[in-house]
């Protein structure tokens, strides 16, 4: 009975405590996370950092961002800062919180940070790891420091992206005091406090406990709720301590003031100590619940120690908190895994805080998901089993911001990355890089770069060529108006917007929120008209409202494909995938194809779901990406509507060509005869293309048609201009008011004659994964709209 229930055990899903530490240095504890025992060592008391350590293996190379509401976004989305731009602290929406700069703006960045939800400018949609958790069979649990979204946003709310319970956490990212006589900021003054009093700890309003203390408390409450429901837990335990500005946790305070230290340093190290109580007393919980055996333990802090004010209080390291040295992004780090880390063990991998992303969801048995944002993070499991690691692995820092706070670099506008025993730190301001060996320099009072001149273009070529492929926002020159060079020198190619410039965006993932008629805010003249954006609830058998499916004269002839199996719309996103058939099929060309795939139009002119037609001086924008799985083949057609069913003349293709792997070339062709009596891109058909950075990011297509040209784009650059009368065809395609209806398609073939290509099945994983997805398609018309008849307007 013991064996069966040992195995029992050891088939769940282990709990996981995820215990984080506000602006802890890399040695502000009695546990030494280098080969050597620091000064620090020897000031600081965290007998539980080190009963934690010896169960588990401490992480010696662990980095973060500098900056608190950049590595929380990273942690729980597992997206890096030049990808997720949230990178730097949020607190007011739509409000930058970037300092002036004599000498640089700053491209807007993600300053309303994450939201679960896309749509909301200025901020990073993502899926995030609370809500993964949750829907693989977790309760999940924070208690503490939020700091995910600003102010009236839907991650001000920890609920919001995932999580069960939320006790402590909001929008703010500092405590309005550390003590219960003062209502933890409560008893400030009323716009003060609604800021940043720290909710629901009302109960120890007026006593004496400390909010270490008083959060911890609410954790094993969280706790006790969790066991009740005879689930796994996931338990965020984001401590407000340590962070500015110190309060004096009595219980701990005099004995570090008897040491000798001043006021300031022992309110810290009072910090630090009841932040180790907090570790304790959940061990000790799990201990006496009998759950140890199968709960997971890790311990990170979200960004280096503060050091304004206390200069030189990271040593060995240099700066602290706002600073790429190693005293702003190092942290202490350590992982205790039952019968899967070996006990009092180190290891010197490099981790970065994305890397929790994909950790903790294999440590949860949680393999197959989907996100909207791309995975930067890498998995440290390999690692927590005692594996030595990748040690060349790149880790790249972006801060292209300007901090409230400047004292030596901290604070300055920076990138870095450190790959191996070589860092290289590029600052904005100056345009200049310095270079440190940290095996030889760890506290880098040594710049190389003089002395190894191809070190540096190699890591600045490195660094820039990550910046680049992230489409990472970057601060801009105010004598020129143009971005500062990347670190390798190269230009910026992005393109500024202009008043009198079409453009789209010059961030790809921020949407707009505007209404009927309002202006769009990058174009002049343009006004927006119509939108569908697709909700979960707004489907009619099984399809998105405005559209119809693969099926019937117009679209499919004798193939039997039913578009439910191979499409949903699932968080507001319409997701197009590929299905393997049981028995071959036909497709609309008469060949004969093993797989089908999803297919979504939108209705012809006429029908009561018809939600937009268009006309000369209008146009359409697509938030559109797609994934790397092997074979399948997107396509997005705009076809004329001149009453014929399959239109002669005046279709346009996005597509994307199969290939084993990504491809990063989109194309747009124009046909001015039928290509399907060939091949896409045969006779007639002029087409153009652009290298993409990454098809698998969120990029915006557009198009807009005028009396003598149509023109297309991504992002914010056009790059296809076709000309009335070019192709020898003078009516095409303006011979009538333009009708055009979009269709959006994926699908693979085994056959190489049939659209929409070849494949051999052993390429193509059989476990049909979304293939292409589509956020929202908007239209626009400018003032010199000449259309009769305005298109419908149907808002979700």
């Amino acid at each position: 009975m013991a064996l069966l229930s040992g195995n029992a055990i050891a088939q769940q899903k282990p709990n996981i405590i995820l215990f984080l530490v506000d602006d802890m240095g890399w040695q502000d504890t009695s546990l030494p996370f280098w080969n050597d025992t620091t000064e620090l060592n020897h000031i600081y008391e965290t007998p539980n950092m080190e009963r934690l350590a010896k169960k588990g293996v401490r992480f010696t190379n662990a980095y973060a961002c500098p900056i608190s509401s950049p590595s929380r976004v990273s942690l729980f989305t597992g997206a890096n800062a030049a990808q997720h731009k949230v990178t730097n602290w949020t607190l007011k929406r739509d409000t930058p919180t970037d300092r002036k700069n004599e000498m640089l703006d700053f491209e807007a960045w993600n300053y309303n940070g994450l939201c679960p939800e896309p749509g909301l400018e200025h901020s990073f949609y993502a899926k995030c790891l609370p809500q993964l958790l949750r829907e693989n069979g977790y309760t999940t649990m924070m208690v503490g420091k939020a700091h995910f979204g600003s102010i009236d946003t839907p991650a001000a709310n920890p609920l919001a992206i995932g999580f069960d319970y939320n006790i402590a956490g909001h929008a703010a990212g500092a405590m309005g005091s550390y003590l219960g006589e003062e209502g933890y900021g409560a008893s400030g003054k009323p716009e003060w406090a609604a800021i940043w009093a720290v909710p629901d700890l009302e109960k120890y309003h007026g006593t004496d406990t400390f909010l270490t203390e008083a959060l911890t408390l609410e954790a094993k409450g969280l706790m006790d709720k969790a066991l009740d429901q005879s689930k796994p837990f996931f338990l965020y335990m984001s401590h407000y301590a340590v962070h500015a500005p110190f309060g004096t946790d009595k219980r701990f305070y005099q004995k570090y003031m008897d040491k000798g230290l001043p006021h300031k340093e022992a309110q810290y190290a009072a910090l630090v100590e009841g932040m180790d109580k907090s570790l304790g007393d959940l061990m000790d919980y799990v201990d006496r619940k009998g759950i140890a055996d199968h709960t997971v333990i890790i311990f990170m802090s979200d960004n280096g120690g503060y050091t304004i004010g206390r200069a030189d209080k990271n040593a060995p390291l240099s700066e602290g908190k706002g600073s790429l040295k190693e005293g702003g992004i190092r942290e202490p780090m350590i992982v205790y895994y039952p019968n899967v880390t070996s006990p009092s063990t180190m290891n010197d991998t490099p981790v970065i805080i994305e890397d929790f992303f994909p950790t903790l969801l294999e440590i949860a048995g949680v393999h197959d998901y989907q996100t909207p944002q791309q995975i930067d993070g890498q998995s440290f499991m390999a690692q927590v089993k005692g594996q030595t690691g990748e040690k060349e692995r790149a880790l790249f820092f972006h801060y292209p911001n300007n901090w409230g706070e400047r004292i030596q670099t901290i604070g300055a506008p920076q990138s870095a990355v450190v790959k191996g025993d070589w860092k290289l730190i590029h600052y904005y301001e100056t345009g200049s890089s310095c270079l440190y060996n940290l095996n030889d320099d760890i506290s880098e009072q040594h710049d190389l770069s003089a002395c190894y001149p191809d070190k540096v273009k190699e890591l600045a070529k490195v660094l820039s060529d990550y910046l680049r492929a992230q489409h990472a926002t970057m601060p801009i020159l105010k004598t020129t108006g143009k971005f500062v060079p990347y670190p390798d020198g190269e230009d910026v190619e992005r393109v500024l917007p202009k008043d009198d410039e079409t453009l789209v965006y010059d961030n790809p993932g921020d949407a707009l929120h505007l209404k009927k008629g309002d202006m769009h805010p990058k174009m002049k003249g343009w006004s927006f008209y119509t939108a569908h954006e697709f909700n979960d609830k707004d489907t009619k058998k099984g399809l998105p409202l405005g559209f119809v499916e693969h099926r019937g004269l117009h679209m499919s002839r004798t193939a039997k494909v039913d578009n439910r199996k191979c499409s949903k719309v699932e968080d507001g996103v319409l997701r197009i995938w590929s299905v393997e058939e049981k028995d071959s099929i036909d497709n609309r060309f008469g060949k004969k194809v093993k797989y089908s795939h999803g297919c979504y139009r939108t209705s012809l002119p006429g029908s009561k779901e018809f939600w937009c037609n268009f006309t000369e001086n209008m146009r359409i924008e697509i938030r559109f990406k797609r994934t790397p799985y092997v074979g399948f083949n997107d396509a997005l057609w705009f076809m004329g509507n001149n009453n014929r069913p399959w239109p002669k003349n005046g279709e346009i293709d996005l597509l994307e060509n199969p290939k084993k792997t990504l491809n990063d070339c989109a194309h747009f062709t124009l046909h001015s005869e039928n290509h399907y009596a060939g091949v896409v891109g045969g006779g007639g058909s002029v087409t153009s293309s652009i290298n993409l950075a990454d098809m698998s990011q969120w990029n915006i297509y557009w198009l807009e048609w005028y009396p003598d040209r149509i023109v297309g784009g991504v992002n914010g650059q056009a790059y296809f201009e076709h000309h009335k009368g070019a192709d020898g065809n003078t009516d095409w395609p303006w011979s009538d008011p333009l009708g055009f209806f979009l269709i959006f398609s994926t699908g693979i073939s085994t056959n190489p004659n049939a659209w929409p290509g070849a494949i051999i099945p052993s390429e193509w994983k059989k476990d049909a994964k979304p293939a292409m997805y589509i956020d929202w398609i908007r239209v626009y018309t400018n003032k010199d709209y000449k259309g009769e008849n305005p298109p419908a307007s149907r808002f979700y």
